[in-house]
């Protein structure tokens, strides 16, 4: 079951949710260091983290859920978000180059559907500095 959106975005505007942010965006960094010219979608309410990422990366919007809700984003200039259903993201195949799940795994009710159209859009199976194992192999 999704969780709102407002509460979310709640979470995210505590001192606790702040700090949160700052770790995970530190990771991602380590994660991925180069994005230049690269396209990075945030699927869930990854907007905490794509802040950072919209700096380095060529191309970065938002999906989020339609059972979760959306919210603007960013909350200055046009907004780079849109409203999805999980099982049918409107991208063409292999047209991603990364995605980052954020409050949208733990929720979905159809998790290997979910995760095969995560699949579909990364261009090159998403492996380039994943830090994958051998295990990692589309489900299905």
């Amino acid at each position: 079951m999704w969780h709102d959106i407002i509460n979310i975005r709640d979470f995210y505007n505590s001192m606790l949710g702040r700090q949160c942010q700052r770790l995970i965006n530190i990771q991602l960094y380590e994660l991925w260091p180069t994005l230049q010219n690269q396209s990075v979608l945030g699927l869930g309410y990854s907007t905490p983290y794509l802040a950072a990422l919209r700096q380095r990366a060529g191309r970065v919007s938002a999906a989020m859920p339609a059972a979760q809700g959306v919210l603007h984003w960013p909350i200055e200039g046009p907004g780079l978000t849109t409203l999805v259903d999980e099982l049918s993201l409107p991208f063409a195949d292999l047209s991603l180059d990364r995605v980052i799940l954020v409050h949208a795994l733990e929720h979905s009710e159809q998790v290997r559907p979910f995760l095969r159209e995560v699949w579909r859009v990364l261009a090159g199976g998403g492996a380039p500095n994943c830090n994958c194992t051998e295990s990692a192999r589309p489900l299905g």
